[in-house]
């Protein structure tokens, strides 16, 4: 896909949600409809290229780190004085409804459902005749992949939300929240049937393919998502799909992964593409990767510094001597080269704990002449999850098997030259919560795992039980729904 530049194809009825009109909806969509539209097979995929444009901008993506990192015990967010004082609220776990960055993740989730609902309708409808190229199913089957990612997005950080399976019509406005449990049901149905009918990733030529979904995509999603909503025993059988195909195998180096070489990777599950793109000003629908930017260090070229590791992390890395994981995740004074001494970092304007994020640091000579529009993808889905979801699974469900889940805790420490793990019952639990920390750190899941394992209040300073596990819906759109949506208590 890095070679195909993203089509902005905005399709069907004049609106995006019909409970309001954000600044984000103001986008024009078009007079097209899908009787119009579908006619060729061309535009079926371009239909989902739409879909896919929402997941890499950055006002999406930001979020993976805002509230997935900054949230949690990991990372602070530091940025901007502006910025700092709304995100200081969020880490104190006081979420204004008005926060823009809660608006956004909503917003851009449902854009996403949107356009993957008129390319599900509109494909759907076409005759099978006109494939020759693409493969119609599979087309769907990534658009189903799309919709389960967004709505899972949402339901992990609102709870119950509004459910789409179809194109919004004047008879859905208002549409009320749906029951979180109705909402993972048809996640979890949307992935089995797109893992039906998606290629493997050994079945297609991933030179070109890369970036686009696999099966081994939606089986990995549908293991996350099982655990969130604790079918144990289900998540491990997801899992064990991607496993046993061996399409997928651990890098070496653990850094290698998160550098423009390492992309789309033999652990590479799934990742959103993003390239230099030189040519294009702003930072919005766009190709290139923003979050460059947003989290180089202050001073640098236009350095935000955001998403700051916390000592705390480092701390977690050296109790056990794991080097390597944490000198590919924590950028330190040492590691940077921009300056002449480590004292000219140290000083640097607000860096707040001595670290960067090492994950998405692009050193100067590979940044984009237009610094918003980076090359360097964000990883999504890796292997090294899998491994970590099958082990959780194998110990937290029905039929536990301890052995299994040490075994695949130990391919990710032999990587990293650490013992393996030999605690059993609650305290390999425990680990295996450690170890995902220390794996995906700076990744955006510490927040979501701490709560998933019911640690929050233990590990989190002023987090509140039956609160603080998800955000405000937006005010806006609660505004708009004429009080149809309501709001989650505080």
């Amino acid at each position: 896909m890095k070679t195909n530049k993203l089509l902005y194809l905005f399709i069907g009825i004049g609106i995006f949600l019909v409970n309001g009109c954000t600044d984000l909806d103001k986008e024009k969509l078009g007079a097209l409809t899908q009787e119009s539209f579908f006619k060729t097979e061309k535009d079926a995929f371009q239909s989902v290229t739409a879909a896919y444009s929402d997941l890499k901008d950055y006002r999406f993506t930001w979020t993976f780190w805002a509230f997935g990192d900054v949230l949690s015990d990991d990372a602070t967010y530091s940025g901007s004085d502006d910025d700092v004082s709304a995100y200081a609220r969020m880490e104190n776990y006081d979420y204004p409804a008005d926060n823009g960055r809660i608006l956004n993740r909503y917003v851009l989730c449902y854009r996403a459902i949107n356009k993957a609902n008129q390319a599900i309708e509109g494909i759907s409808k076409m005759d099978n005749g006109l494939f020759s190229t693409y493969n119609k199913e599979q087309l769907i089957g990534e658009a189903l992949f799309i919709r389960a990612f967004a709505h899972h997005e949402l339901v992990k950080c609102f709870g119950d939300v509004p459910l789409f399976t179809h194109t919004p019509t004047v008879a859905d406005k208002g549409k009320a929240r749906t029951p979180k449990a109705e909402v993972y049901a048809q996640i979890e149905k949307d992935l089995e049937d797109a893992a039906k009918v998606l290629p493997r990733r050994s079945e297609v030529n991933y030179t070109t393919y890369a970036g686009r979904i696999t099966q081994g995509a939606a089986y990995a999603l549908l293991s996350r998502v099982y655990l969130f909503d604790e079918k144990f025993d289900k998540a491990k059988e997801a899992a064990y799909e991607v496993i046993k195909t061996n399409d997928y195998e651990l890098v070496d180096d653990y850094g290698f992964q998160f550098t423009v070489a390492g992309e789309h990777c033999s652990e590479s599950i799934f990742e959103i593409t993003h390239y230099d793109s030189p040519n294009q000003s702003g930072a919005t629908n766009n190709n290139g990767n923003f979050h460059v930017l947003m989290m180089l260090p202050f001073g640098t070229t236009y350095g935000y510094g955001i998403d700051q590791p916390l000592p705390a992390l480092a701390t977690a890395y050296d109790e056990i001597g794991d080097t390597e994981r944490k000198d590919a995740t924590l950028l330190t004074p040492e590691d940077l080269k921009e300056w002449e001494t480590p004292e000219d970092f140290a000083k640097l304007e607000r860096n707040r704990t001595g670290y960067y994020n090492q994950k998405y640091y692009l050193p100067p000579a590979q940044r984009s002449k237009e610094i918003r529009n980076n090359q360097l993808n964000i990883k999504v889905i890796r292997l090294a999850e899998v491994y970590l979801n099958y082990a959780e699974a194998c110990t937290r469900g029905t039929t536990k098997d301890e052995g299994e889940a040490k075994k695949y805790l130990k391919l990710l420490r032999d990587r990293v030259g650490l013992p393996a793990i030999t605690s059993t019952g609650d305290a390999l639990v425990n680990d295996i919560l450690k170890e995902r920390r220390l794996e995906l750190a700076m990744e955006g899941f510490r927040f979501w795992d701490v709560i998933r394992f019911g640690k929050a209040p233990e590990l989190f300073t002023g987090f509140v039980k039956g609160r603080d596990e998800i955000l405000p819906i937006p005010q806006d759109e609660i505004d708009k729904s004429n009080g149809s949506i309501t709001q989650n208590p505080r």
